[in-house]
C-alpha cells in the first residue's frame, strides 16, 4: 500500500486546496494571505458593496500581483535580455589559449600581409592617411 503525503491549505476551518508538494501549498497560502489583505482594503473603501465581487477582485489582483505592482510603478518591467554573442571555434580556441598562458608569454606581432596591403608611400603624411580612411 503506497503512502501519499498531501499538503492541505485550510482557511477558517474550510479546506481550500490540496497539494502534493509543500512549496506549492505555501505559495497558495501566501496567495490567499495577499487576497485577504486586498479584500480588507477594498472593503474599507465602500466602492464595492457585494462581498462576492470584493472576493473575486481581491483574488484576481493577488494572482496578478506582479502586473499590478508594475502598473503602480513599484516594480520595474521585465526587459528582454540581449542574446549573448555567438563565438566561433577559432575565438574559443584563442580564449582557451589565453587562459593557459601567462601575460609575459604573450607577444603581439605585426601581420606582414596587412602591412603589404596598405601600400603606404613614405612621403604621405598622417593627415592624408586619416582622410583616406
Amino acid at each position: 500500500m503506497p503512502v501519499i503525503i498531501k499538503y492541505v491549505v485550510e482557511r477558517d476551518g474550510i479546506e481550500k486546496m490540496t497539494f502534493a508538494s509543500k512549496a506549492e501549498a505555501d505559495a497558495y497560502d501566501k496567495l490567499l494571505d495577499t487576497a485577504d489583505d486586498i479584500s480588507e482594503l477594498l472593503s474599507s473603501s465602500d466602492l464595492l458593496n457585494d462581498e462576492k465581487q470584493v472576493d473575486a477582485l481581491s483574488m484576481y489582483l493577488a494572482q496578478n500581483k506582479d502586473a499590478l505592482l508594475q502598473a503602480l510603478g513599484s516594480k520595474r518591467k521585465n526587459k528582454v535580455a540581449p542574446k549573448p554573442a555567438q563565438t566561433n571555434e577559432s575565438q574559443m580556441q584563442l580564449d582557451s589559449g589565453i587562459h593557459n598562458q601567462d601575460l609575459e608569454d604573450l607577444v603581439i606581432e605585426k601581420d606582414d600581409e596587412q602591412i603589404d596591403d596598405l601600400d603606404i608611400d613614405q612621403d604621405e603624411t598622417i593627415e592624408e592617411l586619416i582622410d583616406a580612411a
